[in-house]
């Protein structure tokens, strides 16, 4: 008598933390000889009970977990609505209608694209009810590709609030840790795409309704600067170069705003300029607003523009190279190659948006009122003081004719005053030494 041969075997299974979701290792692997860690290359595949034949089915292996729990969620979807049609008195292999079978729903990885191609078309539209800047859908587009693979391959009917919790402990223990900020900008990019997909039927529900997302993690200090060491530290650099800290620390200019800047928008004859006039360029409707400028902008301006042969059209502050494609200067580019000229100077460099804080600091001390000084800004509203409520401020509280020009009056009267005093306290100390 023969006896039967027996089967080698050449791997060891292993349960993962996902139900029914299995990891194949190697006979080689640490694992199976008892040890904690896997050194291997595992493969994966899914179980799901089937009551109809009365075992296990398994869905293909592959190469990572999260395609394994996706195939594992296909296979779980089709027995339940086999056993669900069996019940109801349907045959078992009846085929399923277009809007309850797998192929009907739609993955991650494959709505990021189609939310993209809406943004840019005008069809998906931010909470406010109008499109997307370019701006911000390269921020929706980068902060949706910063998903966890695991997450992306995932149906969007199957992902909970639970797996972005995930996302946000994950990112929150990298080395280093994400910021507070960016984790944010992940999670709003993936309820804006949510947001879209409701309503039009490719997900049950909102996606990260209720997701407990870290504080703003900065540390709230900026750079203040005072209106003469503002003026001296512009004078180290070249005029065009200073221009743009000039029209963030004089006008109240944001990044975007200077970018977008034309000269068709300055005007030189009633010394005012408007700012977010490209959509582009406008963080809010209240961006878009006319500065008076004050004569340390207007000059720094009006220099630039004859240096630039009195053009006009064109961008206040050109891009510098020749193959720039976006059109606009890099702000960022600029501001790390001038660092160094303060650096090495023994001066303190002072960015643009901290520039723009002292700009706000200026405006305070020079006794402009809160609404007109948010105006001038190009605030939404002000923020609230302890001795003002905000709903005084935003609603019963409006600018009369002429404010603007008194505050860009009471700026300049404390620009001039400051700069005076601290040129004076200088020279007394230099004579005393």
């Amino acid at each position: 008598m023969v006896a039967a041969k027996t089967k080698e075997r050449r791997y060891v299974d292993t349960k993962t933390r996902y139900q029914g979701v299995y990891a194949r290792h190697s006979l080689n692997c640490n694992l199976a000889i008892g040890r904690k860690r896997c050194n291997c290359d595992p493969s994966y595949y899914g179980t799901v009970w089937d009551d109809e034949i009365g075992r296990n089915r398994r869905t293909p292996r592959v190469e990572d977990i999260g395609q394994a729990r996706n195939e594992r969620a296909d296979l779980f979807a089709e027995v339940k609505q086999r056993r669900h049609r069996r019940r109801n008195g349907g045959s078992a292999t009846e085929p399923a209608g277009p809007a309850s079978g797998p192929s009907s729903r739609t993955r991650l990885r494959v709505a990021h694209p189609d939310f993209i191609d809406a943004c840019k078309k005008g069809i998906a539209l931010n909470k406010f009810g109008r499109p997307y800047t370019t701006k911000a859908i390269k921020d929706l587009d980068s902060s949706l590709n910063r998903l966890p693979s695991w997450l992306r391959d995932r149906y969007l009917d199957e992902i909970s609030d639970h797996d972005f919790q995930q996302v946000v402990d994950d990112l929150r223990g990298d080395d280093p840790p994400l910021s507070s900020s960016r984790i944010n900008s992940i999670i709003n990019s993936a309820r804006s795409l949510s947001r879209w997909a409701h309503k039009r039927g490719k997900a049950p529900s909102k996606l990260a309704a209720s997701v407990d997302l870290p504080a703003n993690d900065a540390s709230g200090e900026h750079r203040i600067a005072t209106p003469w060491e503002f003026a001296y530290l512009l004078d180290q650099l070249a005029p065009e170069d200073a221009l743009p800290w000039a029209l963030a620390g004089y006008g109240s200019a944001r990044a975007q705003e200077i970018e977008h800047l034309d000269w068709p928008e300055v005007d030189f004859n009633n010394d005012v300029f408007l700012l977010a006039a490209d959509e582009e360029a406008k963080k809010s409707e209240a961006a878009r607003r006319i500065v008076p400028m004050v004569r340390q902008l207007r000059d720094r301006l009006h220099r630039e523009w004859i240096r630039q042969g009195e053009p006009a059209s064109g961008r206040v502050c050109p891009p510098r190279r020749a193959d720039n494609k976006s059109g606009c200067i890099s702000l960022n580019a600029l501001q790390k190659r001038r660092f160094p000229v303060w650096e090495g100077l023994d001066l303190e460099p002072i960015g643009l948006h901290d520039s723009r804080h002292s700009c706000a600091t200026w405006l305070d001390h020079a006794g402009v009122s809160p609404k007109v000084a948010s105006a001038f800004m190009g605030h939404k509203a002000p923020k609230a003081q302890a001795e003002a409520a905000p709903i005084t401020l935003r609603r019963y509280t409006h600018l009369l004719p002429g404010e603007l020009e008194r505050a860009r009056d009471q700026l300049q009267q404390f620009l001039d005053d400051r700069e005076a005093e601290e040129v004076d306290r200088s020279s007394k100390l230099a004579a005393a030494a």
